[in-house]
């Protein structure tokens, strides 16, 4: 038992110098390296050293020492300070200034207009896609109307609360004719004056005697009409040549409208209608409206009245919210 004992110990021993052994020669290279490192590099004699560049250090002088004058750019008579930024663009081979007003660089609109007015506060930055050659075309603030269309309305293209008045994207489409055709065919003043009357359009075509100062019409039930007065005068029949005809005065009880009918010629009391385009964010037909008659825009919920319908434009009324009525105020629809 003793045995086993001292050789377990003599094992141990032998194990430890050996561990100190190699703990002992890797200090030793350490520290002659860390000796070598304290051995500091031979300096250059000074007439070995290379000569002074007196030429860069001349240039470094006369750079340091040289005064520049710095000139301020004048715009519209005042010289801007040098700490601001011009905002200055190329097209094709000229320079535009965006901060002074001609050249305009995109005609009509100004460029204060698409650049933005930096005097306000906050500034007002310049219009989106500034160098796409179809700014004008764009609708910076989405609120359907374009920027040269704000531009014309002295609108802020910026702000979609602020445009121009939503009647500018109405139009008239067409103008549609509902013809009434009279005609007097013959007349006589006897005791009691009576006329031959003929509606030649809407069909079918009808014929009526009527007196003076008494209603007819031409429908069951309908009395449009009523003869005032009458007279002759000369006309000139393209086969009989000079002759006496009847005139006979009347009144439209549908419109309170007066006129004359000449005999042997067509009378046309048309009813004519407005079919209207509104044209904003996307195309909304109008069905026809008659003159007198109220519209909306739709989606926008304005109302007008139809005042008056031609060949090539409509005029209209908006109607007062609060008294339903039409405003005498009136706005042209051009046919477009």
């Amino acid at each position: 038992m003793q045995k086993s004992t001292g050789s377990y110990e003599k094992v141990i021993l032998t194990l430890a110098a050996l561990v100190a052994a190699a703990v002992s020669a890797w200090l030793v290279m350490l520290s002659r390296g860390f000796d070598d490192s304290l051995v500091l590099p031979a300096a250059t004699p000074r007439n070995q050293m290379n000569p002074p560049d007196t030429q860069g250090v001349s240039a470094a002088i006369a750079t340091i020492s040289k005064k520049y004058s710095w000139v301020s750019p004048v715009i519209n008579g005042k010289a801007v300070p040098l700490n601001k930024s011009i905002l200055l663009v190329r097209k094709g081979a000229e320079i535009f200034d965006l901060f002074v007003a001609e050249p305009k660089f995109r005609p009509p609109m100004t460029n204060l207009f698409v650049a933005g007015d930096k005097t306000k506060d906050p500034p007002e930055e310049e219009l989106p896609n500034l160098f796409s050659p179809n700014i004008g075309l764009l609708d910076a603030d989405s609120d359907g109307f374009t920027n040269e269309e704000e531009f014309n309305g002295g609108t802020n293209p910026r702000d979609d609360k602020s445009m121009p008045p939503l009647t500018n994207k109405l139009f008239l489409k067409q103008r549609i004719a509902n013809d009434y055709i009279l005609q007097l065919k013959s007349g006589d003043e006897g005791g009691s004056p009576s006329f031959q009357i003929r509606r030649v359009k809407p069909e079918p075509a009808r014929n009526v005697f009527a007196g003076l100062n008494a209603d007819f019409g031409f429908d069951k039930g309908v009395n449009r009409f009523v003869i005032l007065s009458f007279s002759k005068k000369k006309i000139t029949h393209p086969t009989l040549g000079e002759i006496d005809a009847y005139v006979v005065k009347m009144k439209d009880n549908a419109t309170q409208g007066e006129f004359e009918l000449v005999q042997g010629e067509e009378k046309n009391l048309a009813e004519y209608e407005a079919q209207f385009e509104f044209r904003w964010k996307r195309l909304e037909v109008i069905p026809n409206v008659k003159k007198g008659k109220v519209f909306q825009l739709p989606g926008v919920g304005k109302s007008f009245m139809v005042r008056e319908i031609e060949e090539t434009k409509a005029v209209i009324s908006p109607i007062d919210e609060g008294t339903g009525q039409a405003k005498s105020e009136t706005i042209e629809i051009s046919q477009n």
